[in-house]
């Protein structure tokens, strides 16, 4: 899974215009149409809601901001912004987004992993658990979104995100003496780690190691304009496809076996 950017849950509205930020339709240029002797003519509101599936928390599109504004757009100024858009998207896009989990018992010691190693996972995109989000927050990051706690599904949630490709490491301090209720989430999310081999840290040094690891790559990238990965075999691209590949090619047997 390459390095990628994260689909989050919730909804993104611009601010309100002041006089020192002219209005999304001025700032593109464009005119008002049938509501220019209407006082909804006169909305600084300019953004509409991104539903959160797939929104990504990105603003809405030129077109349905327009849409939402009824104005005819001015086409210099229109393809500034959707540069601008363009710029905003890759950049997410290519932010890699590390998910961090911890029982009860760990959250203190993910705190401190935090603490120590916290201007380099600036760096990055972060989600998690709720309680593990909650604490980032305190301690000045911005998780984009936040999933359930890992009993109520949490678990579940980050490893659909991990199947979609929306996350490139799992950072996770397991509890290793305590019982967990939600052991088969906690499995099967080890699993899928696996399965679409993904970065993982289930510890202190783990999580460090990895996290220095992602972070020297980034910055190459970022300095070089090239991705920048670990050591493959020749000719395997894809480590996950190569973990895959075997038990894909069984499928149209299986459905074949299934119409007899």
């Amino acid at each position: 899974v390459g390095d990628s950017g994260v689909a989050q849950d919730f909804e993104c509205q611009s601010p309100k215009a002041t006089p020192e930020s002219p209005t999304t339709a001025a700032a593109m240029g464009c005119r008002t149409s049938r509501l220019q002797n209407s006082s909804a003519a006169n909305e600084v509101d300019t953004m509409i809601k991104v539903p959160a599936a797939g929104s990504k928390g990105r603003r809405a599109s030129v077109m349905h901001t327009m849409a939402e504004q009824d104005v005819v757009v001015d086409s210099k100024a229109a393809e500034e912004v959707l540069l601008k858009q363009a710029a905003d998207m890759e950049n997410s896009i290519s932010t890699p987004t590390i998910a961090l989990i911890a029982h009860d018992n760990m959250k203190k010691m993910m705190r401190q992993f935090v603490q120590v190693h916290l201007e380099m996972l600036r760096d990055f995109q972060l989600t998690g658990t709720g309680t593990t989000c909650a604490m980032l927050r305190e301690l000045g990051l911005e998780p984009i979104g936040s999933t359930a706690s890992g009993p109520l599904g949490g678990d579940q949630q980050i490893g659909a995100m991990l199947v979609a490709g929306e996350v490139d490491a799992v950072f996770f301090f397991r509890d290793p003496f305590s019982a967990h209720a939600h052991i088969a989430d906690i499995e099967a999310l080890s699993r899928l780690v696996d399965c679409y081999q993904v970065y993982y840290g289930g510890n202190y040094r783990s999580a460090s190691a990895v996290l220095s690891f992602m972070h020297g790559n980034l910055k190459k990238r970022q300095a070089t304009g090239r991705r920048c990965s670990i050591m493959k075999p020749e000719g395997m691209s894809d480590l996950a496809e190569a973990v895959q590949s075997d038990y894909k090619s069984t499928r149209a047997a299986a459905l074949e076996k299934s119409k007899s």
